[in-house]
């Protein structure tokens, strides 16, 4: 079995927290989200991180350039959703393009999170996390829906009504049938967001 190439080296480097809480809500995500070929050590002293970084020196590398990369990311104040958050940060985390004005109205319908968008920036009355969730959970709905044969609209309504009601997107299109909403192309004949108020009442008196 040939030997992995590359010397054992460490690396150590610093990251100043704005307060312990966000330091230990870096250190769970690195832990969560962060997948390295090397062995890390991280001690928290005041407001600061140490991080340790133990490996082949390949491996060392590769691991500090995502880990600073991530720190940049999560850990900047830029990325604040309240100040508002770009859609390039999303695609980041969710590795795909999603409308923002689909993930506005999941958050704030299934949710209750105030969200508007304005151009290419979200805003939401939330911490970044959650949006970042709410935002993969659009982006695997749209990724069942994208190559659908729909309009840009249709689909908007369907990747926002899938993700909040849970349901499949034959169910919508059959409501949306039933509701004289569709022409005979499958076309809206209303407005997406009007459209979903209405399909609301339908889906929640299911689930009561």
């Amino acid at each position: 079995m040939p030997k992995p190439s590359g010397s054992y080296i460490e690396r150590s480097f610093s990251y100043s927290c704005n307060n312990v809480s966000k330091c230990l809500e870096i250190l769970e995500k690195i832990d969560e989200e962060l997948s390295l070929e090397a062995d890390l050590q991280i001690e928290m002293r005041s407001n600061k991180l140490i991080i340790k970084v133990i490996g082949l020196e390949p491996n060392v590398i590769s691991a500090i350039t995502k880990i600073r990369d991530f720190l940049s990311m999560y850990g900047s104040p830029k990325h604040d959703p309240k100040r508002g958050i770009s859609s390039e940060i999303i695609v980041r985390y969710t590795k795909r393009m999603i409308p923002l004005d689909v993930l506005a109205y999941v958050l704030k319908k299934e949710f209750d999170i105030d969200a508007e968008v304005n151009g290419s920036l979200i805003y939401a009355d939330t911490d970044l996390d959650t949006v970042i969730t709410v935002a993969k959970k659009v982006a695997e709905v749209q990724q069942k829906i994208e190559s659908m044969p729909y309009s840009s609209s249709l689909k908007k309504l369907l990747i926002a009504a899938v993700a909040i009601y849970n349901t499949s997107h034959v169910e919508i299109i059959e409501a949306l049938q039933s509701l004289g909403y569709l022409n005979e192309k499958n076309e809206l004949t209303i407005p997406w967001l009007q459209a979903l108020e209405e399909l609301d009442d339908i889906f929640n008196k299911n689930d009561v």
